[in-house]
């Protein structure tokens, strides 16, 4: 029986009963599926491990209704430094046609790529340069999972081909890099989006959607595709935080933020905050960051690049977000904190401060005393961090 004649037999009898559902997918349609990779499988704890490729995946039914389901999938691995996730959603006439749609997007696309990279099939060599240094990756992709009236196997685009260049100038120093890419198309309404580690590129999403809107289809129709770039040990600088730390040193540059009473307390507050966590450059980071991460939580209809230009003593140097070791896990730790109550009873203060000592909110208080409001034009803010002589980027 081939796997996509499995994962619909196995929703068999299935209802809209979310703790239901959720034991079919962990234990039977996800360690059944995998298992048709040629290696051991292991099911505990709602997890499926496969030992051999050190890889754990866990499945969540975030929502199941009678006619379409999505799924969440977290999948880690001591090798990558990272955890990664894919939301996967199915449309049916029924719910467990929904689950198995989603499930199979899953397996054929995500899982496919990884399949490919632990077994090292036809990876293709590529070079990077971060900071300096150079950085060679082996390029892995998946197949293009299509769903409804797109282009078939000899009519697909060749995105990895059209998006390599940007895709690359977006990579750093990391393990491993993963890169969603999703179009579809209906008619005249066009849905580009290229996520690079679960980050949403706009520039590259825009380029994914000219992609699509030439394909030659009438009706709706969707491709998703994954690509994963996995770099040489050889090359891969170490990172002297794992993601943990990253989260329990900006919880700290809040609360130490946060008791700053005073403007000399707030003058001090970079070199108090590299004492406390004993780096430079992320205590740089954490003290210039913040403050415009809540900014432009805070102004979301203002767009903000993703490159950003930093002015190290006399020279200028510009990175792009998704480069950076610990742009992203700041951000997501800062608003989990938020979300958590780790900030309570003072998360509106700390985040209402933090947003008056950005440069965002300095930019857009001089634009409206000139006549401007960035907000209503959809304006950009683009800034320049100013760090110290001895800040690297990592």
């Amino acid at each position: 029986m081939k796997m996509e004649d499995k994962i619909k037999a196995s929703w068999d009898g299935l209802t809209p009963d979310r703790e239901k559902a959720q034991e079919h997918l962990t234990g039977e349609v996800l360690a059944a599926s995998l298992a048709e990779y040629g290696e051991e499988t292991l099911v505990s704890d709602g997890e499926v491990r496969i030992p051999r490729w050190q890889l754990t995946v866990r499945a969540e039914v975030a929502e199941i209704k009678e006619n379409t389901a999505m799924l969440y999938f977290r999948l880690s691995s001591p090798k990558w430094g990272q955890e990664l996730f894919e939301c996967s959603v199915g449309v049916g006439s029924t719910p467990k046609n929904a689950m198995g749609m989603a499930a199979g997007s899953f397996l054929f696309s995500m899982m496919d790529g990884i399949c490919c990279m632990e077994k090292d099939w036809e990876p293709r060599r590529v070079k990077t340069e971060f900071a300096g240094r150079p950085h060679w990756w082996k390029v892995y992709k998946s197949n293009i999972v299509g769903m409804g009236d797109s282009p078939q196997k000899d009519d697909c685009p060749d995105y990895w081909g059209e998006l390599e260049e940007d895709i690359l100038k977006r990579i750093g120093n990391q393990k491993l890099c993963y890169v969603k890419l999703y179009g579809a198309k209906n008619g005249g309404d066009i849905t580009g989006e290229c996520r690079i580690n679960d980050v949403c590129i706009d520039q590259l999403s825009r380029r994914m959607g000219e992609i699509v809107e030439r394909w030659d289809t009438e009706e709706f129709g969707s491709h998703k595709q994954f690509l994963f770039l996995l770099q040489d040990q050889e090359t891969t600088c170490s990172y002297p935080f794992t993601e943990e730390e990253l989260a329990e040193h900006t919880l700290t540059a809040v609360r130490m933020f946060h008791d700053c009473d005073t403007q000399e307390e707030y003058d001090a507050f970079p070199h108090r905050l590299e004492s406390e966590i004993g780096d430079s450059c992320l205590a740089q980071e954490l003290f210039a960051f913040l403050p415009e991460m809540c900014a432009e939580n805070a102004f979301d209809k203002i767009s903000y690049p993703d490159e950003m230009a930093f002015s190290i003593g006399d020279r200028t140097v510009t990175a792009f977000k998704t480069q950076l070791a610990s742009y992203y896990p700041i951000q997501k730790a800062l608003f989990d904190g938020f979300r958590s109550g780790a900030f309570s009873p003072w998360e509106n203060e700390v985040f209402s401060r933090y947003i008056s000592v950005s440069s965002t909110y300095n930019v857009i208080c001089r634009a409206k005393e000139q006549g401007a409001d960035l907000e209503a034009d959809g304006g950009r803010i683009s800034l320049s961090y100013g760090m110290n002589q001895d800040y690297e980027l990592r």
